[in-house]
């Protein structure tokens, strides 16, 4: 993987005249889907920069909770759901990825054919089991595809077979182990996790593309730092990071 520092020196010591010489520290919060290249983007904007970043992850409904009764965060990186609720406390928001939803199977299952609602549609029919997000447990794309399966008549057939979780690492990890046989959730959970691979996108209505932003809480200890640490989620080498994990840079079309 390419270096991530160039840019993000650049970005800090000139575009917004903050020094790596003294050392700053921003809570950040996230939703649980961007874990994979957030580590990684946290990792190298502390390399860069000096500045402690502190990430901690949950589900997009635990983490308004939590904002809205007083704990304290920097930066939130969420996907829709969540820039809607932080928009009233927020000093800037800015898209940095999206994220794709489709279909995860084991490597040695066959690669079943969702190209279109009819076929996917013939997938939940036929699979004797699948997980996804519970959306009592606050996830935004649990809750989404769970009124999409209301909406198409599909909800009581699909839940008396469905192993339902707190997230996608949790989703991975069912059918990895062979509890569920295939996996409803973001395409960077299936590919970063051993012994499955990637089927396709949902087809519509369901929804397959979910952005997530990064905002700059009005509340922000370090708002310097933490507009810095949103900045350097856009440079060419964070965007090949989110690319290499199963995401859309900003700005990019899903396909």
């Amino acid at each position: 993987m390419r270096p991530i520092r160039s840019c993000v020196v650049v970005l800090i010591l000139f575009a917004l005249g903050t020094s790596a010489a003294v050392a700053g520290e921003i809570r950040v919060v996230a939703a649980v889907a961007v874990q994979d290249p957030l580590d990684r983007l946290a990792a190298a904007f502390t390399k860069a920069t000096g500045h402690k970043v502190n990430v901690s992850y949950a589900l997009t409904g635990p983490i308004l909770a939590d904002i809205k009764a007083g704990k304290p965060v920097d930066v939130a990186v969420l996907p829709d759901a969540g820039r809607v609720g932080l928009e009233s406390v927020s000093a800037l928001q800015t898209p940095v990825s999206a994220s794709l939803a489709g279909v995860g199977v084991p490597d040695a299952a066959p690669l079943p054919d969702i190209s279109t609602l009819e076929k996917f549609k013939a997938l939940l029919h036929a699979t004797p089991s699948l997980s996804y997000t519970d959306p009592k447990s606050g996830g935004a794309f649990g809750q989404g595809f769970d009124r999409t399966l209301v909406e198409l008549g599909l909800a009581d057939e699909v839940h008396r077979k469905a192993l339902m979780v707190g997230g996608s690492q949790e989703i991975v990890k069912v059918v990895a182990s062979g509890k569920a046989a295939i996996a409803i959730t973001f395409k960077s959970a299936i590919v970063t996790t051993p012994g499955l691979k990637f089927a396709g996108v949902l087809p519509a209505p369901f929804g397959n593309s979910e952005p997530f932003t990064a905002s700059v809480l009005k509340s922000a200890a370090s708002p310097d730092i933490s507009r810095a640490f949103v900045a350097s989620l856009l440079t060419p080498e964070a965007k090949a990071v989110w690319t290499d994990l199963g995401f859309l840079p900003a700005g990019a079309a899903a396909h």
